[in-house]
């Protein structure tokens, strides 16, 4: 599994429900749900490296 350097969880604290939960892009700013299908096929792919092929992630500077 690849996961982009970039991502980065985080917990809503111990009391909230699951579903609060979320990812943040630390290149864009963008907030995503856990269950986001980009997270899930590129972000945080579960084979390859398909992060590299994020437009974000590619331009970063």
């Amino acid at each position: 599994m690849a996961r982009c350097y970039y991502l980065d969880y985080e917990s809503k604290g111990f009391l909230s429900s699951y579903g609060s939960d979320e990812y943040v892009c630390k290149l864009c700013g963008k907030h995503f749900a856990t269950n986001d299908p980009q997270v899930k096929y590129t972000c945080n792919a579960d084979y390859g490296e398909e992060y590299q092929k994020c437009p974000v992630y590619r331009d970063r500077r």
